[in-house]
């Protein structure tokens, strides 16, 4: 089988796949120029596993020694013809040479064997071998080598043992070897050969593999999907990763890759060479090896099955199964008649080469062996092949089942549960059953972002089948039609909900007034969302328990953003005042999970924990972006910068109201304090469009970012446009923060009067929301704007208090900036810095630590942290120019560093130097 899984058609992956092997072409390039190795050298392992790359790679090293090689690639039907490669060996010598010699063995090579042509062509082969310069003869796929030629070569082979002349050739181990009894085994045994064997990737490898072709480093669960898919063969990673590229369901995000959904099949071309052999072996190889593709989970009753299939007799079938076998694509299952394929990618190769009837028939075979109980599967198969099969079996059953099966998956497996649920729609001819599958379809899509099939589905019902649902059913479709278009970013149709279009929506009054303000939400209009939820609350309040529940959740929610705290106080103290409390699990985790939300949101994470906690809500099971918000705020960096780019690359936050902004947010600071100032910017202009609400609470990280470069001006205007921004939505959420923020920078600034007047703000502030966050500002504001020590010491006693690790380290740095306590609180903000790997912070810290002679402890480990931070301001891109304002030094300083740091790597330019970052192979 040949080695290659690409298509020559595909041009942004490479026909030869190479990597992880440096060590072994070194090993046979040694070997085949060390005069006391042995004649033959062969390079064993699976298909697929990169021989031919090792072999060609071994070609270029020896020639760019200046030895002279030849190069044959054998195939399959070459182990049917008498002295194939004995009379291509001479003829591609007399190519080369033009001897009398060799033009005789060509002349033999050319003439139909006879009795004595095996004795001739190894006389002349022996003859023109021992007597020609060093030469490497190089094999691939010697496992086709002819019988004939193989009883010529190998005793000319032993007498050529201390020669100029070495055999280095490529063997495929397969399960049936030659008849005549010659294995490596024996070969090495006897003295005639090194065996060099070549084994699939580890996991190792195959992460480094994939960083290096993403420029990404893949996410665990793409890791797992690779292994158990591609078997650590290399073209069939790279295959795979093409193909999940190519169909949408691989993303990158901050360079680290992620697969949408671990079920979602790659995008494969059909004319994969892999493919393209098992087409041409002929007889009933080809549409036997299609329909096992499909069939192999059945166990033993699959060759039944195939045969029925493909109209020939289960004999012909287990004949062409063995070949599969010898071929090395199947291998023998748990039990008896049982087969898998030894690389899982293949069956979905192969599966792209079926026409939509062979599918149909497959998928039909497959769910009538399995209704009948003549076969057993999981039920993710049984779904699958019910997909396919549509109205080829019983569709009553079909679309029950796929019902069924659907609505049980919607949260565990969105991709699996929206084509089961969409299926069986399809299929289904009852109106109130079909009204039930779009209700599950819909919300499934809503869950798992894809928003276009939810609102097809959601509208749907909202359009034609209004009568058939519940009042509750119907709400819940007005909220997945207006998240789903704000998830796709449909402002026209928001802002015409919103004018008007909201008074002809289904339901009653109180559906379309919550409605509304949902879709206010979306366009960042939070005032007048507030406002008609206000003039209308009799109305939402006297609906059905649903509306009332979600009218009042809005109600505390929304007044808090803009400063009224009053009812959402309430609602944190005693959560269980709520209409739907005592309607199960479900209500009681989406009000706490809001109420935790919010108070996030105004950097309270200790009391969203306390209420979760006290209500036996574990903090585990909230939603992946609440959970990067906490862990976040909290100093938990690493787990959330990996929740963070998860959810950011799949979209996990977007359509959730504002967490998708909070998300950004925290990863961007994060990313800033390390020194990844590239990546944190872009994590805010993604925020700003992909879902551009509350972006006022982006300013103060992007603020940071300026101030690390040295645009002070900038970094005001940033602060100063969040603010407008703000106030302009009536939010006040967020903005104790920024006018602290630009309280420093007029002060910075040396404007003293404005600073104060930034306190008094902050102070209102600090009244309307009474949190933690809040009181610190105004403390903090009013210390640096007034030189108030009693003031600062109050603020770090606070920060200790809160025990938030950034903002603890930020005040114990501010106030002593500012001359308004002992410098030697330094050292308690650098180790905090240090326990969040805060890069830039850090060194930021060094420099202030520096003009008031405080010694960083631990010299040997500041240098390398400088050389760590160095190194990741390159690769963001950053000029010696930048680096030196970052790094508070000067550009020859920079450039002394730059020197030093990469003769001690090794690497030549900035651009090795970040690949290197990426791959996690830095020294």
């Amino acid at each position: 089988m040949v080695n290659n899984w690409h298509s020559e058609a595909d041009s942004d992956r490479p026909a030869r796949v190479l990597f992880g092997r440096d060590a072994t072409v070194t090993r046979v390039v040694d070997l085949a120029t060390s005069p006391d190795a042995a004649p033959l050298i062969l390079l064993t392992g699976p298909a697929g596993v990169g021989r031919s790359a090792v072999l060609d790679a071994v070609d270029e090293e020896l020639t760019a020694r200046g030895l002279r090689t030849l190069t044959l690639r054998l195939a399959r039907n070459e182990r049917d013809r008498p002295y194939s490669l004995a009379s291509r060996l001479g003829a591609e010598l007399d190519a080369r040479d033009r001897a009398t010699v060799l033009r005789s063995t060509a002349k033999t090579a050319a003439a139909p064997p006879g009795p004595d042509t095996g004795r001739r062509l190894a006389a002349e082969l022996r003859a023109a071998l021992t007597t020609r310069d060093k030469l490497t003869v190089l094999v691939d796929d010697v496992q086709w080598t002819d019988p004939d030629s193989r009883a010529v070569l190998l005793p000319m082979i032993r007498h050529l043992a201390g020669g100029p002349v070495t055999f280095v050739c490529a063997l495929r181990l397969a399960p049936a070897g030659p008849g005549d009894g010659v294995t490596p085994d024996r070969l090495r045994a006897a003295g005639l050969a090194e065996v060099v064997p070549l084994r699939p990737l580890r996991e190792a490898e195959v992460r480094a593999l994939v960083t290096r072709r993403l420029q990404a480093e893949p996410s665990p669960a793409l890791l797992a999907y690779l292994r158990r898919e591609c078997r650590g063969r290399p073209t069939a990673v790279l295959t795979a990763l093409a193909g999940h590229q190519r169909g949408g369901s691989l993303r990158v995000f901050d360079r680290h890759a992620y697969l949408t959904s671990p079920h979602w099949p790659p995008a494969l071309p059909a004319d994969l060479p892999s493919v393209e052999y098992l087409r041409r072996l002929g007889g009933w190889v080809w549409p036997v090896a299609k329909a096992v593709a499909v069939l192999h989970p059945l166990g033993a009753a699959a060759t039944g099955l195939i045969a029925e299939a493909v109209g020939a007799d289960e004999t012909a079938v287990r004949k062409a199964l063995d070949e599969l076998y010898a071929e090395e694509v199947l291998r023998h299952g748990p039990g008896p008649g049982h087969w898998r394929f030894r690389v899982p990618l293949l069956a979905s190769a192969l599966t792209t080469c079926l026409g939509p009837y062979e599918r149909r028939r497959l998928a039909q075979l497959a769910v009538t062996a399995i209704w009948a109980g003549e076969a057993v599967a999981d039920d993710r198969y049984l779904a699958e092949q019910l997909v396919t099969a549509g109205r080829f079996v019983d569709p009553g059953r079909a679309s029950a089942e796929l019902l069924d099966k659907g609505s049980a998956a919607m949260l565990a497996d969105g991709y699996c549960a929206e084509r089961w649920l969409r299926a069986a729609i399809d299929l289904i001819t009852q109106p109130e059953q079909r009204v039930q599958g779009l209700l599950a379809h819909a919300s499934t899509c809503c869950i798992h972002l894809r928003y276009a099939e939810a609102m097809e589905s959601a509208w749907t019902v909202l359009s034609a089948h209004a009568d058939l649902v519940t009042p509750e059913e119907l709400l819940e479709m007005e909220l997945v039609y207006v998240s789903a278009l704000g998830g796709m970013g449909d402002t026209a149709a928001l802002t015409e909900i919103c004018e008007g279009g909201w008074r002809s929506l289904p339901g009653g009054e109180g559906h379309r007034i919550v409605t509304r303000c949902i879709a206010l939400c979306h366009l960042d209009r939070w005032r007048e969302a507030d406002d008609h939820l206000a003039a209308r609350r009799d109305d939402w309040s006297g609906d059905n328990v649903v509306v009332a529940a979600l009218g009042q959740l809005m109600h505390e929610c929304f007044g808090a953003y803009l400063g009224r705290t009053g009812a959402f106080d309430l609602a944190v103290a005693d959560p269980s005042r709520y209409p739907l409390w005592t309607e199960g699990a479900r209500h009681r985790f989406e009000r706490l999970s809001q109420l935790a939300r919010v108070l996030m949101g105004f950097g309270e994470p200790d009391r969203a924990e306390r209420l979760l906690t006290d209500h036996h809500l574990l903090v585990g099971y909230r939603p992946v972006p609440d959970r990067v918000v906490a862990d976040g705020q909290a100093g938990r960096w690493d787990p959330a910068l990996q929740l963070a780019r998860a959810s950011l690359a799949t979209g996990l936050s977007v359509g959730d109201l504002p967490v998708h902004t909070q998300v950004c947010r925290e990863t961007s600071v994060i990313l800033g304090a390390r020194g990844q100032l590239a990546r944190a910017r872009e994590v805010i202009e993604r925020a700003r469009t992909v879902q551009p609400v509350m972006l006022h609470l982006l300013s103060a990280p992007e603020s940071y970012l300026d101030q690390s470069l040295g645009a002070a001006d900038r970094a005001r205007r940033v602060v100063a446009d969040g603010l407008a921004l703000a106030a302009g939505r009536g939010l006040v959420v967020g903005t104790d923060e920024l006018w602290l923020a630009m309280a420093l920078a007029e002060l910075a600034a040396g404007d003293t009067a404005a600073a104060r007047r930034c306190v008094d703000e902050v102070s209102r502030v600090a009244e309307l929301l009474g949190t933690g966050r809040a009181r610190l500002c105004r403390l903090l504001a009013t210390a640096v704007a007034h030189h108030d020590r009693a003031r600062a010491a109050e603020a770090v006693r606070l920060a200790r208090r809160r025990g938030l690790p950034l903002e603890q380290a930020d005040t114990i740095g501010t106030v002593v900036r500012h001359g308004l306590a002992d410098a030697s609180l330094l050292h308690e903000a650098y180790a905090l810095y240090g326990e969040l790997d805060a890069l830039l912070r850090r060194a930021q810290l060094r420099n202030l630590m520096r003009e008031h002679e405080v010694i960083a402890p631990r010299r040997s480990s500041v240098v390398a942290e400088n050389e760590r931070l160095l190194a990741t301001l390159v690769t963001e891109g950053l000029t010696n120019r930048e680096l030196a304002v970052v790094l508070g030094t000067s550009e020859k300083s920079v450039e002394g560093r730059l020197g030093r740091l990469f003769k001690r790597t090794g690497y030549r330019s900035r651009v090795e130097l970040a690949s290197a970052i990426l791959a996690g192979e830095l020294p």
